[in-house]
């Protein structure tokens, strides 16, 4: 006779899995986030037609319905007794958990998904089945472009669990055709001994004899843990999340993750998401959604909140408006991308990147400072199968970025990087065409008129040009500030001419307003001080003068966009790679201050790699390790 039931295999190693889980310490910081994010990941992956469609509702079911419930409570009475040794994280959970097993009834949180093609068997090693439910650090999805990629997301349910136990109930169709149903459930808990035998922390119900799923025996399943009858004859599937604890607004809060993370897939009707109780989000009422003044209130203490949640709001305009410029490009390493870009007040000057219809990152590098721009918000996405392959397979774990060095060759690295980097480059261009901030040159500012007179009035047009006329009205001209020298220091050899330079306005030729000037001596730095806001402390460790040429810079400006972030303007008087440091000049001894990013050049060991043009105005926008925003000394080497 076929048992069936709880199976934790027997250990015969002589190991011990500990209750710290890796896989669920991954998402344990931001478990509801983390379950939005990458339960409906898995629904996005299987859809079959659009739109694929998530139900989630909260039910309550009898505590004794539960699947082999008394060996379940056996074995978490088991690990409670070896949990001290754990630590208190262990012993509370196993405490908590031998309790809610003691209620008459159990909270369950279900994903139950339509339109999908099911979790995919039989139960063997390289099925969809197989990687889901047994495999560790596998994924078998249903193509290359899948958004999952490393099997890591699975473990997501299991935060919001306080049994650490699912059921997975899914219907799939078989090679021939025929329409299989597996039901399975799951257990990550603890290694645990009974009497002289150590058992794994992992444990199934189903088939005992090898951990296999219950298939095709729905009559042996409690009510709750069957397929919907609506959905009777139709591939799919259920999780059932056991011992949830539902927190105040939970509903919101999972809401805002899928939506912030789907809002492409849900606005282009491929996904939609019915929360029982709770929001529905669909193309309708996506945009509306974004709104609710309850869903931002709901989220405010919740990790990056609720500055996530509204940008992906406007990202969302950027890619529905109608007022959106759309531009295509063919990438080499990528294929055809394409830009939407919606320009108006209270944008966040950001790019989001979608891949099928999810967000995976709004900050890719070369895309995250743009301070010479009109606010913005928009949406770059590879719109072919190749380049999304790509993407995919630069991605980490939490599917937030792009590295080339994940790619398996490196030639492939090399044109992923190239891909990359021109992508970016034409990102930009492209805000430049719709979101160049001009700036005027000159400026009015008829409050003084009353203290200055018309230069022309009355002045006498044969005298040199900037003369003052003692018997007419006064002519203003602006003249250069005389060169004064700077002391000498072992540290700075040769001579170097320091400037002022104010918080002037960026002009469109590049040029700032105010007055600045620079030029180094031989063997020493070319360095330009800058001043920008009030003194404060900041910086990292001492900046080291280099015995490499130095390089004169012209007009140099410093304008403080923000307590870290700096948009530095100069001018260099020869060309070829440089290195350019930026210093604390306000303390008694220069301090290096450390650049973590920039719009322009490498970055290496906090200084600046760039290719300057002879008397070409450049222009750079660098994010300090510290906030600073005191004056700041600009020095420049030939590498």
């Amino acid at each position: 006779m076929t048992k069936i039931g709880f199976e934790f295999p027997r250990d015969e190693s002589q190991q011990w899995d500990g209750f710290n889980e890796p896989g669920i310490e991954h998402f344990s910081g931001s478990p509801f986030r983390s379950l939005g994010r990458e339960g409906t990941q898995n629904t996005v992956d299987a859809a079959k037609s659009a739109p694929a469609r998530i139900e989630i509702r909260r039910i309550d079911v009898p505590t004794d319905s539960i699947p082999d419930v008394s060996e379940l409570k056996k074995v978490m009475k088991l690990c409670g007794q070896e949990a001290p040794n754990e630590g208190h994280k262990a012993q509370k959970f196993f405490e908590d958990a031998n309790a809610l097993l003691a209620k008459p009834k159990v909270s369950v949180l279900q994903f139950a998904d339509s339109n999908t093609f099911g979790v995919k068997g039989p139960c063997e090693n390289g099925r969809p089945y197989f990687a889901l439910m047994k495999a560790t650090g596998q994924s078998k999805k249903p193509s290359d472009t899948s958004i999952g990629s490393f099997g890591i997301g699975k473990f997501a349910p299991y935060t919001v669990s306080g049994l650490r136990t699912i059921f997975l109930s899914t219907v799939f169709e078989d090679e021939e055709g025929q329409l299989q149903h597996y039901a399975q459930g799951k257990s990550i808990l603890m290694s645990h001994r009974n009497g002289s035998n150590t058992y794994r922390s992992t444990g199934f119900w189903g088939v005992a004899k090898n951990c296999q799923p219950l298939i095709d025996h729905q009559s042996k399943l409690p009510e709750w843990l069957r397929r919907p009858a609506e959905n009777t004859g139709q591939t799919g599937s259920t999780l059932s999340i056991l011992g949830f604890v539902p927190t105040k607004s939970w509903e919101k809060i999972l809401a805002a993750s899928i939506a912030e993370s789907f809002f492409g897939a849900i606005t282009r009707g491929m996904l939609e998401v019915l929360i029982e109780n709770g929001p529905a989000l669909t193309k309708a009422t996506l945009p509306d959604f974004f709104t609710d003044a309850s869903v931002i209130e709901a989220i405010k203490d919740e990790k990056e909140e609720p500055e996530t949640f509204t940008n992906s709001g406007h990202f969302l305009r950027a890619l529905s408006s109608t007022e959106s410029a759309v531009e295509e490009t063919e990438n080499a390493g990528l294929g055809y991308c394409r830009l939407h870009i919606l320009v108006g007040e209270g944008l966040p000057k950001r790019v989001a990147v979608l891949r099928d219809g999810m967000l995976i990152t709004s900050e890719m590098q070369r895309l995250r400072s743009f301070g010479e721009f009109k606010e913005f918000a928009a949406v770059l996405e590879c719109v072919n199968e190749k380049g999304n392959a790509v993407l995919r397979a630069m991605e980490p774990p939490a599917h937030n970025d792009f590295e080339a060095a994940r790619l398996s060759t490196p030639k492939q690295q090399r044109m992923a990087r190239v891909a990359l980097r021109e992508l970016a480059q034409w990102v930009r261009e492209m805000l430049k065409r719709h979101a160049q901030d001009p700036v005027a040159e000159v400026t009015e500012i008829d409050e003084l008129a009353e203290f200055f007179g018309d230069e022309e009035e009355g002045a006498d047009k044969g005298g040199r040009d900037g003369d003052e006329n003692p018997r007419g009205p006064i002519k203003i001209r602006a003249r250069p500030l005389p060169k004064r020298k700077l002391s000498q220091s072992p540290a700075d050899a040769g001579s170097a001419l320091e400037g002022s330079g104010d918080d002037g306005l960026i002009g469109d030729d590049g040029e700032g307003e105010g007055v600045g000037s620079g030029s180094g001596g031989t063997g020493g730095a070319s360095e330009n001080d800058t001043t920008g806001g009030d003194d404060s402390s900041g910086g990292g460790g001492g900046g080291k003068t280099s015995a490499a040429p130095a390089i004169s810079l012209r007009n140099v400006r410093a304008v403080v966009l923000a307590p870290g972030k700096r948009r530095i303007a100069f001018t260099p008087e020869v060309g070829g790679e440089v290195r350019v440091e930026l210093e604390d000049s306000g303390a008694d001894t220069n301090r290096l201050l450390r650049v973590k990013g920039s719009s322009l050049g490498v970055i290496t060991d906090g200084r600046l790699q760039l290719n300057c043009t002879p008397n070409k105005r450049l222009m750079i926008d660098v994010d300090l390790e510290h906030s600073f925003e005191g004056t700041v000394r600009v020095k420049a080497n030939a590498i």
